[in-house]
């Protein structure tokens, strides 16, 4: 049988894929608040100049209802402030899209489809809020309490929400960005003790055209709304 991640769970994956990266642990040093404050406008610029981002992944997953760690592959393109898209290739193919409004996800091994209307679902929404909010670094005091370190290939931030609905799908974020901060790495820790590890190869910064985050779903397909109209 193929395991589904809870589509919540899905985009918070889909979404924080967007600003990671591997460094080593070793000699970290923590920034002052004004430095980290500094790092965060400059990430803000950055994608205020350059919205849109691409990478390929590998991604394991590890969860308290699998027996084994899960290791997937694919691609993952995002526009600021909420669009993204999400294509897992091996081993089990689904491809995820979201438009800042609907959210589809298609398994084309089922050929089915999943249909979610983020703003009639005040918690998928809330999650989204909350998640577009260090992507595009507004109001990120609003709901996550930040510790920001210098590292010798770049920088990592730590992230611990502050909202309850967000503590229930997350314990703690950590974002790893090279020098350049482009996305190498993230880690997502959940309250279960589920942890999905992302590391990201090829990652740029090109234009991305607004198809990228359309999907109309195949004709034949078996579509369903799991949490209604």
């Amino acid at each position: 049988m193929i395991s589904r991640l809870p589509a919540p769970w899905l985009c918070c994956a889909a979404l924080l894929c967007l600003l990671a990266i591997a460094a080593p642990a070793r000699a970290q040093q923590e920034l002052t608040p004004a430095d980290a404050a500094a790092l965060l406008q400059q990430l803000h610029d950055l994608h205020e100049k350059q919205p849109s981002f691409q990478a390929t992944f590998t991604e394991q997953r590890t969860s308290h209802l699998l027996n084994h760690p899960v290791t997937s592959e694919g691609a993952v393109y995002f526009s600021v402030p909420d669009k993204f898209r999400r294509e897992v290739r091996t081993p089990s193919p689904s491809t995820t899209i979201s438009d800042g409004q609907t959210m589809w996800i298609f398994y084309p091994s089922f050929d089915e489809v999943e249909i979610y209307s983020l703003a009639q679902r005040s918690f998928l929404s809330e999650s989204l809020d909350a998640l577009t909010a260090f992507l595009n670094f507004e109001h990120i005091d609003e709901y996550y309490t930040l510790r920001a370190y210098r590292q010798p290939a770049g920088y990592r931030l730590i992230l611990t929400p502050k909202k309850p609905s967000s503590r229930r799908m997350v314990e703690k974020i950590t974002l790893d960005l090279d020098s350049n901060l482009i996305p190498v790495r993230t880690d997502i820790l959940s309250p279960k003790g589920d942890e999905i590890t992302t590391d990201y190869h090829n990652a740029h910064r090109p234009s991305l055209p607004d198809s990228t985050f359309e999907f109309t779903p195949p004709a034949d397909a078996h579509i369903t709304r799991p949490m209604g109209k």
